[in-house]
């Protein structure tokens, strides 16, 4: 059993951000929790939907925390904008490919975020098998390409920007001494490893990212960023 089938009694409820379809929005409304405490915008991966973070959008929920789903590589980024919450955190928080489209997102005016999470950022570009392990070099693409290979490209260095970067202790698609290295010339980045593989939001370490993004989003409000 899951930690998002746990769902408590708490009248968190769910409504559709902006006009676009592919945006969903949790609000918090526990009990003696004040609302509006800070924005996450998730930025979904391959095979990942906005059931997959249900977790941790309930777990952020708790605390005061809005979050918004972004499913639609396509959304523009007024419309992502809306996510933001006027004087409180707002963070890009990317799974898989969508780590990468975060770390793209980060430069825009637009959006201007306070902070970046990371989950299984891929520094490979070593596409997806339909049960999310690295496929194999002798698969067959099809049509000149494979499916679930990213669109995005791979960072060469972080953005100067406080950045949380979650990743499993045993992912095959991004081995960790790639993440390693890549935050060594990020003196504004962290790393968590959890157990478990690529798929870190629903592998076994799910809780831990749950807990880590939580103690990231509180560091911001009491440390808010530079600039």
């Amino acid at each position: 059993m899951t930690f998002a089938s746990r769902r408590p009694s708490t009248g968190i409820h769910g409504h559709a951000a902006g006009s676009a379809a592919s945006l969903t929005t949790t609000l918090e409304a526990s009990p003696g929790v004040p609302s509006g405490r800070g924005s996450v915008l998730i930025l979904t991966g391959r095979d990942e939907t906005v059931a997959s973070f249900e977790g941790l959008r309930l777990r952020l929920a708790l605390d005061g925390y809005t979050t918004t789903v972004s499913e639609e590589p396509g959304a523009s980024v007024s419309t992502l904008a809306e996510a933001r919450i006027p004087g409180a955190p707002f963070i890009l928080l990317g799974s898989d490919i969508g780590g990468l489209r975060a770390l793209t997102l980060a430069g825009s005016p637009a959006l201007r975020p306070d902070g970046v999470v990371l989950l299984g950022l891929p520094l490979l570009q070593r596409p997806l098998s339909a049960d999310g392990g690295a496929r194999n070099s002798e698969d067959v693409a099809v049509d000149g390409a494979y499916p679930y290979a990213s669109v995005y490209p791979v960072p060469r260095a972080l953005p100067d920007l406080p950045i949380l970067l979650i990743h499993g202790v045993d992912d095959q698609v991004s081995p960790l001494p790639l993440t390693q290295m890549i935050i060594r010339t990020a003196p504004r980045a962290r790393l968590t490893v959890v157990p478990g593989q690529h798929d870190v939001i629903t592998g076994p370490g799910h809780r831990t990212v749950a807990a880590s993004t939580l103690m990231f989003l509180e560091s911001l409000r009491h440390d808010p960023p530079l600039g």
